[in-house]
């Protein structure tokens, strides 16, 4: 049973209780099978180890070969971290052996046993060279993830993330002259995805855009194309090549971690780059209050503060349930001219002048919209 809160711990100061725990070694488990027939040769099989007796097996005038005999010799295993399991014991007509020669022919066995054993350990691995896809293209195309798609211009991706995933989707969404993806929720429960899946039937919806590998299994049910979004957190040109072979893959956001010049050799036709507006740093599917509904504020934005006095946001979200999660941004936003040859993404989830952020293609301009801004990892990467 687990631990709780309050249990009671005690240390033993037991000196064989302590010595007889600390000698305690793992075993592994050897499935054998004994193969003993008079006029035949004696076989001992298991761990990848077939032992043949010398001689062949003669007939017993009194006191024949007995399984339990058999066992009891095969289960010592002379000091080898294994169990001995049994797989098959055949004993056929009256057997002599004497105690000598069964000894010896278990002592063979497992000297042939742990000669294996040791090949095993010291075995020198070969590893394929992996080859390394290359991508090509450039993307010039502009993506936004919002909430409030209103007077938003100059969008070539729209991705409509709601407060609330019951909502019907907004007139200006339906009606933008963009590609439209709805926003698949890090944490989505089986009554988020039957909201969803209502959300399809309001307007002509090209796609998904997930934060993870739920999204692929949504859209291919849905008949729908998948934008892997920052969470999928994709690194190398391997990831993406794999996620390129799924027949729904639209587009991809490279990871966020990632400074300037790698994210330059992972450019391509589908690349997008977190290029502008507010930066996800965490998905929360319970209240970090610890509060309870009844005396819930219920505010759209809250702020955890951290031993420097920095303010990170908190935003509320509601799902299918009616029960809350939330998402935590940093606490200064993105600024920058993204990647040369990639798409642009912006996360304008927090953003109230949504325009003014498209527009700001200069860093100068979007430090004079940002209170508190960051370049990101764009100077200076994680690894």
């Amino acid at each position: 049973h687990r631990l709780k809160n309050g249990d009671s711990v005690f240390i033993t100061t037991d000196t064989a209780l302590n010595s007889r725990l600390l000698s305690a070694t793992r075993k592994g488990k050897i499935a054998l099978s004994l193969s003993f027939a008079v006029g035949k040769k004696a076989e001992i099989c298991g761990g990848g180890v077939r032992v043949v007796s010398d001689e062949i097996l003669p007939s017993a005038n009194s006191h024949p070969l007995s399984e339990e005999e058999l066992k009891t010799c095969f289960s010592k295993t002379d000091g080898l971290p294994v169990d001995i399991l049994f797989k098959k014991v055949e004993i056929e007509g009256n057997i002599f052996i004497p105690k000598s020669q069964l000894n010896a022919l278990r002592r063979r066995y497992f000297f042939e046993l742990a000669r294996r054993m040791r090949e095993g350990m010291d075995a020198k691995y070969v590893y394929l060279p992996i080859k390394t896809p290359i991508l090509s293209g450039a993307c010039s195309k502009r993506a936004v993830l919002a909430d409030d798609f209103a007077g938003v211009e100059n969008v070539d991706v729209g991705i409509y993330k709601a407060k609330d995933i019951r909502e019907h989707l907004p007139k200006e969404f339906i009606d933008g002259a963009f590609e439209k993806y709805l926003y698949y929720p890090a944490f989505c429960t089986e009554k988020d995805l039957i909201e969803l899946k209502k959300r399809l039937i309001e307007g002509k919806i090209d796609g998904v855009y997930a934060e993870n590998y739920g999204g692929i299994v949504f859209a291919r049910e849905n008949g729908l194309k998948i934008f892997a979004g920052t969470g999928f957190n994709l690194f190398n040109s391997l990831s993406i090549n794999l996620f390129l072979q799924e027949n729904e893959a639209s587009y991809y956001a490279i990871s966020k971690e990632m400074n300037a010049l790698e994210m330059s050799t992972l450019v391509g036709e589908k690349a997008f780059v977190l290029s502008g507006g507010n930066i996800k740093i965490m998905d929360l599917c319970y209240c970090p209050f610890g509060k309870t509904c009844a005396c819930c504020d219920k505010k759209e934005i809250y702020a955890l503060t951290d031993e420097n006095g920095r303010e990170f946001p908190v935003r509320r979200y509601l799902s299918a349930d009616g029960n809350c999660r939330f998402e935590v941004y940093n606490c200064a936003d993105l600024i920058g001219t993204g990647a040369r040859n990639a798409g642009k993404l912006l996360d304008l989830s927090l953003v109230q002048e949504k325009n003014a952020a498209l527009n700001a293609d200069l860093e100068e301009k979007q430090k004079e919209l940002y209170p508190r801004y960051t370049s990101g990892h764009f100077k200076r990467g994680v690894l």
